[in-house]
């Protein structure tokens, strides 16, 4: 499988893609703004969101909107990846069928927490104060019992009930709704493909 390349991947500025895909914000119909052609899990997924998300997430009375599509955002993709990396690195502590959990000493956790945060302000120098949402699909609050949650989705149902996960409780239809955002990362780890996802979203108003 071909690996995506970061400027195949994103070629416009965060604040660019937002001004593209704020025109998706509007009442009617409109296209997801398009990221480059890429054969990779994580561009899968992100076309098989946006194929649903006005769908699972369509507002129930007409003054209410949401955005038509999700954008796809580098600075997200670029923390989910930084977030499954303890995955990849290390063994787990616990490996069956039915449960994987990673350890890390207090020192590497220290750390790993600290460049999240690092990454998470990042993201909120960028959009705005309120805009890091949430990461999906790991639990990592603390150095042992670390675990990837969410198995990559395998069809259109398990796509929708993830995308239904992904606003957390939240209410997404507004007047002047704020135009969400995602980045993805899909590791493989003996023979399970997983799914980290961090939303972040951008308002005008």
């Amino acid at each position: 499988m071909k690996e995506m390349n970061r400027r195949e991947f994103l070629t416009l500025s965060g604040a660019a893609v937002v001004a593209l895909s704020l025109a998706g914000c509007s009442g009617g119909p409109s296209a997801p703004s398009a990221p480059p052609a890429s054969e990779s899990k994580e561009m899968a997924l992100f076309k098989a969101i946006n194929e649903v998300w006005y769908e699972v997430h369509k507002p129930p009375i007409p003054k209410l909107q949401i955005c038509q599509s999700v954008a796809y955002c580098l600075e997200a993709a670029d923390l989910a990846k930084f977030t499954a990396s303890p995955f990849e690195n290390n063994d787990p502590e616990i490996d069956t069928e039915d449960l994987r959990s990673w350890n890390l000493s207090d020192a590497e956790f220290y750390e790993y927490k600290l460049r999240e945060g690092e990454m998470i302000e990042g993201i909120r120098n960028i959009y705005g104060g309120g805009s890091y949402l949430g990461t999906a699909g790991v639990s990592n609050n603390s150095h042992d019992s670390l675990q990837l949650e969410e198995l990559y989705p395998s069809n259109p149902s398990e796509v929708r009930e993830f995308v239904r996960r992904l606003a957390g409780g939240r209410t997404l239809a507004s007047p002047h709704p704020a135009q969400w955002m995602i980045g993805l990362y899909c590791p493989t780890i003996k023979g399970k493909t997983y799914t980290v996802a961090v939303m972040v979203k951008f308002s005008q108003f």
